[in-house]
């Protein structure tokens, strides 16, 4: 393989920001923290070694575990050398086979891989966006193709920063009907202190809410639907008409044309904190849709926020709730790019695996300001030596594995 000095950068990865000059986030040092679960005798491969094989295919688009096996079997010897994959007994250097990773995919400790890897993406967040508050989005996706004949679909909460989408936790919670119990050991992990949580109905709850206010030192805004009927009455049955619209917004995209405007109003005398608890603003967001050859659609969403209006602006409520929705946003690369939903790894720990691997990609990806992951992972999967310096890893190729 030629040098990376003497391989033309393609422009997808021409227009990728680069690394700070001071960050020493290498991927491998997060990684040694995760326990290795194969027996000590008949170990080849060091752990961090294959997890770093997948890594680097995941960020040049591998999808299943047979691409990321066909990825290692592509590189050469500098680049598994600089992976930490050692030489065998007679001078060669071969990656790890497809049934190698299959059965440490398989028995891996996932919930410290997660912990690892959402480590490493917060402080190459941080890096990219030093001293903004964090906006925290909080939902789950099932794993479609995971389920079988004996076991159910696997489904995986996330908490995802908004705009540049970067997971910062992931936990299996079994089914979308378990996500309210799990929302707070997925978050207890995590330094939340001023930041922003945002998360749809079913995990406004109250006991959640307070547990984020009082012991993370967290603001929220949380959507209140029907299914709540005392502080959606109380939030309804407010003067809504008395207050100004105080921001508005439009899009047009994908053929749909999209506009909505927001009103707050105080709520800390009307409503006594009785109905949800640390807020103190409520949200009333008018949205209307209209989609190429279809009748236009409206609809109301309440919210309420601990925030006061002196910390956020209409303009600010509105995108936190907006941006909730980016979350949904990583979810389709996941699925359209990475063939989540195609994928039938089902076996142990795998499924979850590949998830945290997709979302290493992604968040890697973005936090360099990818703006097409697809056409990104394709040029780096052409140049693989490129996968490298985006994990933290110092590459040189003038070593030739030696």
């Amino acid at each position: 393989m030629s040098a990376v000095s003497s391989s033309p950068i393609p422009a997808v990865l021409a227009k990728l920001g680069p690394l700070p000059p001071d960050d020493t986030s290498d991927l491998r040092i997060f990684l040694e923290a995760v326990p290795d679960p194969r027996s000590r005798r008949g170990r080849w491969y060091s752990l961090t070694a294959i997890l770093l094989v997948c890594a680097a295919a995941a960020v040049s688009g591998a999808r299943t575990i047979d691409e990321l096996a066909e990825w290692g079997a592509r590189a050469d010897a500098g680049l598994l050398a600089a992976l930490g994959v050692r030489r065998h007994l007679l001078r060669w250097r071969h990656a790890p086979s497809r049934s190698a990773i299959g059965r440490v995919l398989a028995r891996l400790d996932t919930d410290a891989l997660d912990a690892a890897v959402g480590a490493w993406l917060a402080h190459r967040h941080s890096a990219a966006a030093p001293g903004r508050r964090r906006v925290i989005a909080v939902d789950g996706k099932a794993l479609r193709g995971s389920a079988r004949l004996d076991q159910p679909r696997r489904h995986l909460l996330s908490a995802v920063t908004h705009g540049c989408p970067v997971t910062l936790a992931q936990a299996e919670v079994g089914s979308k009907t378990n996500e309210t119990r799990h929302f707070q050991p997925l978050l207890a992990p995590l330094d939340l202190e001023e930041d922003v949580v945002t998360f749809d109905a079913l995990h406004s709850v109250k006991t959640n809410v307070t547990w984020l206010a009082e012991t993370k030192k967290a603001h929220y805004v949380a959507v209140i639907k029907p299914n709540q009927p005392t502080a959606w009455a109380q939030l309804h049955s407010l003067d809504w008409h008395a207050v100004a619209i105080q921001h508005t917004a439009s899009n047009k995209e994908h053929g749909r044309r999209e506009s909505h405007s927001i009103k707050t109003l105080a709520i800390a005398d009307n409503l006594g904190g009785i109905a949800f608890p640390h807020a103190k603003l409520a949200l009333r967001v008018h949205r209307r849709r209209k989609a190429t050859g279809r009748k236009e659609t409206r609809e109301t969403v309440y919210a309420v926020t601990s925030l006061d209006a002196h910390q956020a602006k209409p303009a600010e409520l509105a995108s936190h709730l907006r941006g909730h929705w980016t979350v949904e946003a990583q979810h389709h690369i996941r699925d359209r790019t990475f063939a989540e939903d195609a994928s039938t790894v089902h076996t142990g720990n795998a499924p979850r695996a590949m998830a945290t691997l997709r979302n290493l990609a992604i968040g890697a990806l973005k936090a360099l300001e990818a703006t097409n992951i697809a056409k990104t992972t394709r040029a780096i999967r052409d140049q693989p030596e490129r996968a490298l310096p985006i994990l933290g890893i110092t590459y040189k190729p003038d070593l030739n594995g030696t």
